[in-house]
């Protein structure tokens, strides 16, 4: 019996690596993969893939599946450091005229933080300045969300978040907020400062080499979360902060930056800064 002729061109190699995935039931899977595959190998033909870049390629992957543990997400860092997270976040939420743009959550979230009162302080002892942070929830026509929770989480002055910090309280600048029937809300964090994204494993590495910058601009995560609404992931930026024209993961929206006031010399709260959020009702 002859055997087939095995056809081993780039443009072969490229059709038989497609059709493997015809056998494929769930046909969205099927999509994907033709897909990922077809630019892959697009790519390695347009740049002429060498083989030592290949290797160093591969060996990024496993470093980077070796470094990522429950606190840190290496390939997460790789996604968001590529624009990647953003650009997948704008796909899946896009936000009709006047509602709270959205962005990354980002690796520094974690689930269970405490339910606060209305104005109280999301530290018991902080490095930072203290902020008093307040605004609205709002429907799309202006009208005032009660009962909306908003999920906070930011960074003090040493640059760190709560998970980030081996020994400390877990609860640091971290809270839950409802918001009361004219939809304000309010509470005490600190004003924020840059940081740089880890740097120490090989999404870091790439950033050095390509002669990019760690930095992340100033700002207070949210997560707000109404019935009949959309959720809302997002992050507001301190006008003032360096790096807003250069973020590092791409997630600066001019709509999402406020401004800071000062406020009077004796107040024991040195700044405030006020943040109305907008919400679509749920599709």
């Amino acid at each position: 019996m002859a055997r087939p002729e095995l056809r081993t061109s780039p443009e072969d190699i490229t059709a038989a690596a497609l059709a493997s995935f015809d056998g494929a039931e769930d046909e969205r899977l099927r999509e994907l993969m033709r897909a990922l595959t077809r630019h892959l190998h697009d790519f390695a033909r347009e740049v002429g893939l060498k083989q030592e870049e290949w290797a160093a390629a591969m060996k990024a992957l496993a470093d980077s599946g070796r470094i990522t543990n429950e606190s840190r997400s290496e390939f997460i860092l790789w996604s968001d450091a590529l624009g990647v997270s953003m650009l997948v976040d704008a796909i899946a939420h896009p936000k009709p005229p006047g509602a709270t743009e959205s962005t990354v959550v980002g690796p520094f979230w974690s689930p269970n933080a405490p339910l606060r009162e209305y104005g109280e302080a999301i530290f018991d002892h902080a490095a930072g300045e203290p902020t008093l942070f307040h605004g609205r929830v709002l429907d799309l026509e202006g009208e005032p969300i009660p009962g909306a929770q908003l999920d906070i989480w930011q960074n003090d002055a040493d640059e760190l978040y709560a998970v980030q910090r081996a020994e400390g309280p877990e609860d640091h600048l971290r809270g839950r907020f409802l918001t009361r029937e004219d939809g304000s809300y309010a509470f005490v964090g600190v004003r924020p400062v840059v940081y740089p994204i880890p740097t120490d494993g090989p999404a870091g590495r790439m950033l050095a080499a390509t002669g990019r910058h760690p930095w992340r601009p100033a700002h207070v995560h949210m997560i707000v979360t109404a019935a009949g609404y959309e959720r809302l992931t997002t992050h507001f930026f301190d006008a003032e902060t360096d790096y807003l024209d250069s973020d590092a993961v791409f997630a600066v929206k001019p709509s999402l930056v406020r401004e800071f006031v000062r406020r009077p010399p004796d107040d024991p709260i040195p700044w405030s800064c006020e943040i109305d959020i907008v919400l679509p009702p749920a599709s």
